[in-house]
């Protein structure tokens, strides 16, 4: 055997220019692969992960008006009974309190813009610039607590800039409008159409906004996502709830109600599968094509070098041990070019990490959920791909070792 690998490593470097033909079709396949499957995964996580961990929480208690209002003099007991209920479930990791302001407008001299005011505390600023990717400095509501963060849309629309003064119009929850300074402390790079007019502000002073003694909704995140249903309606049940006895739909709390993210990310879930599937079938298509081309260089590969594999015979080798050494040639050339394959990923994805995403234009969101998509690498995928890198070469060198099977040994010697 360590002969046949001598003469494998032998032969690679003797035919280079068969090795690099099938060598740079391997590498292409393996950066093409990786790329697909982490620029899936990262649409994946864009789509579903931002959703549920900070758009509407495994799961969300969402109060209504009225229960929300000041005239509502039980809403601070209400208030003690659910977060009694929280902090006593082991499953539960963490809650954070949102406020929206509805019908909110940014009002700038003579210019308006209708906006989407959300409340949160600063524990989730890190977690915002991660996904609103912030084009300044540290994340921080400053010392004013009128500070907020709004998108580099808006910012170029009206020109402004960190540290600018602006007026925000916003429809209370017992109906009265607040006009009042905030100064723009952050500025993001929105990655969608649907954040593109988010304005983020801390929480206490967009509770003023709401003229309201309760949050406008409860993100809850659990230990395992997977048992979001089964605590929602042990939650539903502490809390005297109404639910449906399939617990597939939202819970009636008489003033609030309780859902899971399922009830919430419909359309996400549904471009997530698109995403999958059609990112499935371009690598499915992509496989195709490649083993197709490595399997014709392997035929004609086979043929230049038929009087080697007449010579070898004719020196007693049999057709199993020559046949042993191309496919130990597969192998050898394989690994080489696969590794190489996984640098080329690494530098490719480590600039687009760096330069914060592959920002594909405005309209992407409506098909991606986001305009800017960041590769995730995965473990997983890096196996798969390995898999295949050494698989489907191999396939192909033994389906092209058939044609020695048709072919006596002085046919292959008088072979050009």
């Amino acid at each position: 055997m360590q002969l046949l690998i001598k003469s494998a490593i032998r032969n690679v470097w003797r035919n280079m220019h068969s090795t690099l033909l099938n060598g740079i079709g391997i590498t292409l396949s393996v950066v093409v692969l990786i790329l697909i499957f982490s620029l899936s995964r990262g649409i994946e996580e864009q789509i579903v992960s931002r959703s549920i961990k900070f758009e509407t929480g495994a799961l969300m208690i969402n109060f209504d008006e009225k229960t929300s209002s000041f005239d509502n003099v039980l809403g601070d007991i209400l208030m003690m009974q659910i977060v009694s209920t929280l902090e006593n479930d082991t499953e539960i990791s963490s809650y954070n309190y949102r406020i929206y302001p509805k019908k909110s407008i940014l009002y700038l001299n003579s210019k308006t813009q209708s906006i989407n005011i959300i409340g949160l505390k600063e524990r989730e600023l890190p977690q915002l610039a991660e996904m609103v990717k912030l084009l300044n400095g540290k994340v921080e509501f400053g010392d004013s607590k009128k500070g907020i963060f709004i998108s580099n849309g808006i910012a170029n629309e009206y020109n402004l800039k960190v540290g600018d003064e602006c007026n925000i119009m916003s429809q209370s929850v017992d109906g009265s409008i607040n006009l009042n300074d905030f100064i723009v402390t952050g500025i993001f790079r929105y990655t969608s159409q649907i954040n593109k007019h988010n304005v983020y502000m801390e929480y206490e002073q967009s509770k003023e906004l709401y003229n309201s003694n309760l949050p406008s909704k409860i993100l809850i995140n659990v230990q395992d996502i997977r048992k979001a249903d089964e605590l929602k309606s042990r939650i539903a049940k502490q809390l005297n709830c109404v639910c449906k006895s399939d617990n597939t739909s939202i819970c009636d709390c008489g003033g609030f109600e309780i859902s899971s993210y399922k009830d919430h990310v419909g359309m996400a879930k549904t471009l997530s599968g698109f995403n999958r599937y059609g990112m499935l079938s371009i690598a499915v298509f992509l496989v195709l094509i490649s083993f197709v081309g490595i399997w014709s260089m392997q035929i004609e590969n086979i043929h230049d070098r038929s009087k080697e594999a007449g010579t070898l015979l004719s020196m007693g080798f049999s057709l199993l041990l020559v046949k042993k050494i191309f496919l130990y040639e597969s192998v050898i050339i394989s690994l080489v070019y696969y590794f190489t394959g996984i640098l080329i990923v690494l530098i490719i994805t480590s600039i687009i990490n760096f330069q914060n995403g592959i920002y594909l234009g405005d309209n992407a969101s409506f098909a991606f959920g986001s305009s800017i998509i960041n590769p995730v690498l995965s473990i997983r995928d890096i196996i798969n791909t390995f898999i295949i890198a050494l698989i489907y070469p191999l396939l192909a060198t033994l389906i092209s070792l058939n044609a020695l099977n048709k072919k006596s040994i002085i046919n292959l010697l008088k072979m050009n």
